[in-house]
């Protein structure tokens, strides 16, 4: 009797079990299973197939392929303005760089761009805020790809690459507590006074680019061989790595806009001559002669027969114009008086009452500190006048 009740139980128990899975098979089948991609849209009784995610850029190496996307890419190779009577030789091989360097790093570009929307939009601003072109904002990809954790293997970090010596002269704090060169924002700013001080020296935005990568003095050292004033004539004094730099920031900012408008951002090269009958921003300037109040000067005679071949070659000349004085200078740059006077006699007098740019002399080593102190070095001198 006690097996049969518990055959019984059990027989029960496996009606009670099946007829469950029925009801739950039926209410299941009353569910709409389908696949979807806009939330917006989901059934409240819909049970969603997933799909499977995209697979990720690989951001750790340039993709070697162009966007599929056509609105990503330049129109068509053949059709970028580069004018053969301005550039002459470099035609083809300003093209030849531009068309390899987007066939193997378009698609990086693009996507740093759909990023970074919003940095760019905040790049743009800050260039405009200081009267700098906004195809400056290319000088964040090739320096970091706009990783604000970015470092470099000689210590440079942030977006914009900046040095620690460097970055706390243009008033960024940097210490074990704090590194401002990791803020977007900050650094942006950083970055936009440190090329406005150097776009003042040079009147050049490829020289600027040249001299953000290598420092102000090989460029200056370069423009003093006497091969001419624009990246194009210099060209083969400066580094290799330089040349590159400036050449892929071109190709990088004619990916972003029209490579036109990029090549507008520098000089000519040396006896170039522009047609008459087309209208172009493009043109041939000669830094020594401009009336900023900085500027880069040649060696002239004068200078070469006062100082020696060693002297010249560790000194940068300038163009100044402003309230400034030795000692000033000399105390900012922690030079010596004794030879910044030597090298620059009667300067204070003279700069007090010139009415266009003077000759400034100092250390070659120093010009990069100058640019940056420029206004602290003024303050300093004012307190004199």
């Amino acid at each position: 009797m006690k097996f049969r009740n518990v055959s019984l139980v059990i027989i029960l128990t496996l009606l009670v079990s099946i007829t469950s899975f029925i009801a739950m098979a039926e209410r299941r089948d009353s569910v709409t299973i389908i696949t979807i991609t806009d939330i917006n849209q989901i059934p409240k009784n819909a049970v969603i197939q997933r799909l499977p995610p995209k697979p990720k850029p690989d951001s750790s190496r340039f993709v070697q392929r162009l966007l599929v996307d056509n609105s990503e890419k330049p129109a068509n190779y053949a059709s970028f303005n580069v004018n053969k009577s301005i550039y002459g030789s470099y035609t083809d091989y300003i093209l030849e760089y531009v068309k390899s360097y987007h066939e193997n790093h378009g698609e990086h570009i693009a996507n740093i761009k759909a990023r970074n929307k919003g940095y760019f939009s905040l790049i743009d601003n800050v260039m405009k805020r200081y009267g700098l072109p906004k195809e400056l904002k290319s000088l964040a990809i090739i320096e970091s790809a706009m990783n604000c954790n970015a470092i470099s293997p000689v210590g440079a970090v942030g977006p914009w690459q900046f040095m620690a010596g460097t970055a706390k002269d243009l008033g960024l704090r940097v210490d074990n507590r704090v590194d401002e060169r990791r803020d977007f924002y900050k650094s942006t700013n950083a970055a936009a006074r440190y090329l406005k001080y150097l776009h003042n020296i040079f009147h050049d935005w490829f020289l600027v680019i040249a001299s953000y990568n290598c420092g102000p003095a090989p460029v200056l050292r370069a423009i003093n061989s006497g091969n001419g004033h624009s990246f194009w004539d210099i060209k083969p004094r400066l580094p290799k790595e330089t040349q590159n730099h400036v050449m892929a920031f071109i190709a990088t900012s004619s990916f972003l806009d029209k490579v036109f408008n990029v090549l507008g951002l520098g000089d000519i090269p040396k006896g170039a001559k522009v047609p008459k009958t087309e209208l172009t921003p493009l043109r041939s300037v000669n830094v020594a002669k401009t009336e900023n109040d900085l500027g880069v000067s040649d060696n002239n005679e004068k200078d070469k027969q006062v100082f020696s071949a060693e002297e010249l070659d560790k000194m940068a000349i300038l163009k100044v114009k402003g309230s400034y004085t030795i000692n000033a200078i000399a105390r900012i740059l922690e030079e010596d008086p004794v030879r910044l006077k030597r090298w620059n006699p009667g300067f204070d007098a003279e700069v007090a009452s010139a009415l266009t740019p003077i000759h400034l002399r100092i250390p070659i080593t120093k010009l990069e500190q100058f640019i940056i102190l420029k206004d602290k070095i003024m303050n300093e001198s004012k307190k004199v006048y």
